[in-house]
């Protein structure tokens, strides 16, 4: 039998052929074994059981394949805590931590909020376990995502409502207002296709990544609603895509007058986060 880095070191050979970066595999193997680098350090040279090498070897062919580590093992870290994921709804990016704390740093104790498209439920159970005394909704246009933000709510161990529909329909059916809105709607224009990763339009589900208008659609559609669910002084956070801060801003204060809209830039110095406060009393 193989040991575990001699296992590890012929799947970097076969992903270096296929153009995948080595490193990719690694991450797969610690991933797929819930290992720590320390772990394969101290046990890396035993012999790789034959469960262990075919359950390998099969995350192996879909790495090559071209399938993303998320959906291969199941789950993807957010704020340094451990998210189920599926191919029903978009892997968290890194990007959308920061504007989930840039949001979260907005609010009261005791606010109503809602996060608009939840997917896998990142942001809602984030905000509840940064802000307990949070009332949170969460809503999707989806069952299969809804079920997985459920699942994840209930791991960690966080309680909040998820409804269904587009876009605020759930919350104007119910005449629900809130104190804070945040959304990370599908922005990725048609156009944009020949420059995205390969396996992110392979794979993550395309109603999750792609809207009309150049990607604005859904913007504008959560924006034109805004009077029929919004409380006084409530903010309102959009994940953007790097060309859509000045196009939204400007629509934005064009629609509602008096709105004054921020562009903030994420790490990497793009901008990512669009933010106003709604009008007050």
């Amino acid at each position: 039998m193989a040991s575990y880095n001699d296992v590890i070191e012929r799947a970097k050979r076969q992903a270096e052929i296929e153009g995948i970066e080595a490193t990719r595999v690694e991450w797969l193997f610690l991933d797929l074994f819930n290992w720590s680098r320390l772990d394969l350090v101290l046990n890396g040279r035993q012999e790789m059981s034959l469960e262990d090498e075919d359950k390998f070897s099969e995350a192996l062919r879909r790495l090559l394949a071209g399938e993303p580590i998320q959906y291969i093992v199941g789950f993807q870290m957010f704020y340094g805590e451990r998210f189920k994921v599926t191919p029903d709804c978009l892997i968290p990016r890194a990007e959308t931590e920061e504007v989930t704390m840039y949001f979260l740093q907005q609010l009261e104790e005791e606010d109503l909020v809602v996060d608009v498209g939840t997917g896998s439920g990142v942001i809602p159970v984030t905000l509840k376990k940064a802000l307990p005394s949070l009332e949170v909704i969460a809503t999707d246009i989806s069952d299969a995502a809804l079920k997985v933000a459920e699942e994840n709510a209930h791991h960690h161990q966080t309680s909040f409502k998820l409804f269904k529909g587009d876009a605020l329909k759930p919350l104007i059916e119910r005449g629900i207002k809130v104190d804070g809105l945040i959304s990370n709607p599908p922005y990725i224009g048609k156009g944009e296709i020949g420059v995205m990763d390969k396996s992110v339009y392979r794979f993550e589900p395309h109603s999750a990544l792609f809207a009309e208008q150049e990607g604005l659609a859904i913007y504008k559609r959560i924006i034109k609603d805004l009077p029929y669910v919004l409380n006084a002084n409530a903010v309102v956070t959009f994940e953007i895509g790097y060309r859509q801060g000045e196009l939204l801003k400007a629509y934005i204060e064009a629609m509602y007058p008096g709105i004054q809209a921020e562009v903030q830039q994420d790490i990497n110095g793009n901008p990512r986060i669009l933010s106003f406060r709604w009008y007050g009393e």
